[in-house]
């Protein structure tokens, strides 16, 4: 008998009950004609929720043939689309999952609809995870409704947007009679509630829901849980029931959705470990996970990070071979072909470090790849999920603008003169046509400002004997930043030393500093090209306009403490100031003016003891003189302030500067007359042994 007959035959036994009511009103008694009166009426309520019934069985397989023809298209454009058109085809098919879903959620939720309704929401979010990264509010927004219709569906009452709550309401309180029905639902639904929580690097929440899945599945857990990584360790033994129990309807495989959410989350705890400076626990949290299935070029990523760690654990070499491994893996990595130039300058192997600049500058030149997030082989790349700031920073493409910048530095710093002009002067070509509106800088490889740039191939022209085009150079810079040079600054600093600096906050005063460092330089670059090119007119005219300039910044002390990054400054004016003073020396002393070059070789000394420069025409002046006491002083006094020995004093002359000075403060260019360190230092000891 099918539904029909029984609503037939229900109809007529109500038919009959009413008539025979209505014939024996006046011989029955009330609570008779009552109790006739509710048979009738529960037959009328018995058909209404036949028909519900009906209607929904009726709904569910509609919508499923609908949900399974949306996912077949989806997979479809996967298979043979690229790049716009299967973007748009993605779009198409994410905006009909959302209309399905508004659907279904138009009616009380129940408890055959609920697994449906759950699949049809992991797939819509997995397309929008792919699709868009600004909507994380919105799915979460619809995981917490759907978990709150799982519970209503299931007699439970679930309130408030707390979803670690929700989650555990769901997975520890739900009605275990329908556990089976759902459990595949709610497991994929958990991967996308993963994804998101890994996204926000909420690993806390992410260790709880595991931990809650381990639970309510009956799996054992490790001994000592106590991170991500153990959760996954039990997930990676415990969660093949997932891809047995998978439903066809998916746009995603939740086994490879999950072994994708393991690498990551494993990334993300190993970086949020070397951020705390925990370098051995990173290590192994990423040699762990190196052993998980993943992506090539996730793996890449994997093994820079893990020569990141060797790095910071002082074992260089390790970290190179894991950098080499990375680019065999995946030569787009180059953050580890970069990470390999830093490690090629702390071992000293200049002509390593600059082979792997030009390749990696050859590298980043190349026509961009397809974006990995247009790439038909995956539809959720590890670019989705690893939103770390340190993580992005640390994996970064380095700009090719920044890169060439660092190869003409190791150049010029290697004495690669002529590579170094032709780096540099690509570099200010590429500005004068206005190639770049917008330099990217990160912490590992900063772009200078534009006037250092021009300051420092000022120098490497002045190096190469190219000195009109040095003079050229530098006059660019003093037309653009002379103007904005202050007619005086008054600069706190802190007190006992005079090479401190600036108070935080202070950026005005700062950037009047920077354009007063800048147009100096240029002057005094200027006065070197001059020197070389037999003008001392000149010459001495840009050493004087160079040390006015540094004048008009008047330091004081107080008792206040200032930050390291603000001292440079100070500490690059006084340099720069000893420096002209001794340019303007060598120029008085080549025109005879011994009395006016000692008192410039003098004022060298006493503006930065650590120029050798000053000191050495200083002593040497004062020897020639045959004050030989006031030489022996002065020697004295750079021993008792610098801590150099006479060795030392000698083999630092005619270096480039180190520490924290720019590259354009170099000392001056020798000239006609060679500086002998070694003789003037054996002079001085002979002097000094008899004493």
């Amino acid at each position: 008998m099918d539904k029909s007959d029984d609503r037939k035959l229900l109809q007529l036994h109500g038919e009959v009950l009413v008539e025979k009511s209505g014939v024996l009103t006046c011989m029955q008694s009330c609570s008779s004609c009552l109790a006739l009166l509710l048979f009738s009426l529960t037959a009328e309520s018995l058909l209404k929720r036949m028909d519900r019934d009906t209607a929904s069985h009726g709904c569910l397989e509609i919508w499923t043939g609908e949900h399974y023809n949306i996912v077949h298209k989806c997979k479809a454009a996967c298979r043979a689309q690229k790049g716009t058109q299967q973007k748009e085809a993605l779009k198409q098919c994410h905006s009909e999952l959302r209309k399905l879903l508004q659907k279904m959620q138009g009616l009380p939720p129940a408890v055959s609809s609920v697994p449906l309704e759950l699949s049809v929401l992991y797939n819509a979010s997995v397309l929008n995870l792919r699709l868009s990264a600004n909507t994380r509010e919105e799915d979460q927004a619809g995981i917490t409704q759907a978990l709150l219709r799982a519970l209503e569906a299931a007699g439970r009452h679930g309130t408030g947007s707390d979803s670690l709550q929700l989650w555990r309401l769901v997975l520890q309180l739900l009605n275990w009679e329908h556990w089976e029905q759902w459990e595949p639902s709610l497991t994929r639904l958990a991967c996308v509630q993963w994804a998101h929580w890994l996204c926000t690097c909420q690993l806390h929440c992410v260790r709880e829901l595991l931990l809650w899945l381990a639970e309510s599945q009956g799996w054992s857990l490790p001994a000592c849980p106590g991170s991500p990584l153990d959760v996954q360790s039990v997930l990676a033994e415990e969660c093949q029931s997932w891809e047995s129990r998978a439903a066809p309807g998916e746009v995603l495989s939740a086994a490879q959705f999950r072994e994708l959410l393991h690498t990551c989350t494993a990334i993300t705890q190993g970086v949020e470990w070397m951020e705390a400076g925990q370098y051995q626990e990173a290590l192994g949290g990423f040699q762990q996970a190196a052993a998980l299935p993943s992506p090539r070029p996730l793996h890449a990523q994997l093994l820079t990070l893990t020569g990141l760690c060797f790095l910071k654990l002082g074992k260089p070499q390790s970290g190179l071979q894991c950098y080499r491994q990375a680019l065999e893996m995946d030569f787009g990595c180059l953050c580890a072909l970069y990470q390999s130039c830093v490690v090629y300058r702390q071992l000293g192997e200049a002509e390593a470090e600059i082979e792997a600049l030009g390749l990696l500058y050859t590298a980043v030149m190349l026509p961009a790849h397809c974006d990995p997030a247009c790439d038909s082989a995956a539809l959720i790349g590890p670019e989705s999920l690893l939103q770390s700031p340190t993580l992005i920073s640390l994996l970064r493409k380095p700009h090719p603008f920044c890169v060439k910048h660092c190869l003409a530095q190791r150049s010029l710093q290697s004495g690669r003169t002529a590579e170094a002009v032709e780096h540099y002067l690509d570099l200010l070509a590429s500005f004068q046509e206005g190639a770049s509106q917008r330099v990217i800088v990160d912490n590992s490889l900063a772009f200078p400002r534009i006037p250092e740039l021009y300051l420092e191939a000022a120098v490497s022209l002045l190096k190469a004997r190219r000195y009109q085009d040095a003079i050229t150079v530098c006059e660019e810079v003093v037309s653009k930043t002379g103007a904005l040079v202050p007619e005086r600054l008054t600069l706190e600093c802190p007190p006992n030393t005079e090479r401190d600096g600036l108070w935080a906050g202070e950026s005005e005063k700062r950037e009047s500093l920077n354009c007063v460092l800048w147009t100096a330089a240029a002057c005094f670059l200027q006065g070197q090209a001059f020197t070389q090119l037999k003008e001392g007119k000149e010459s001495l005219s840009h050493y004087s306009r160079c040390i006015n300039l540094l004048v008009k910044v008047h330091v004081t002390y107080s008792e206040r403490q200032g930050g390291d990054s603000e001292q440079s400054g100070v500490r690059s004016l006084q340099r720069l100031k000893s420096l002209a003073f001794t340019g303007r020396g060598l120029c008085f002393l080549e025109r005879a003016q011994d009395r006016e070059a000692l008192h410039s070789f003098q004022l060298s000394v006493q503006t930065d003891p650590g120029v050798v420069e000053g000191l050495y025409w200083l002593l040497e002046l004062l020897w020639r003189l045959g004050r030989r006491e006031e030489a022996l002083s002065c020697w004295r006094t750079f021993q008792s302030c610098t801590g150099r020995s006479a060795e030392e004093a000698a083999s630092a002359a005619g270096q480039d500067l180190q520490g924290d000075y720019p590259l354009y403060l170099l000392p001056p260019l020798q000239g006609d007359a060679p500086r002998d360190w070694e003789g003037l230092s054996r002079r001085m000891l002979e002097e000094c042994s008899p004493l």
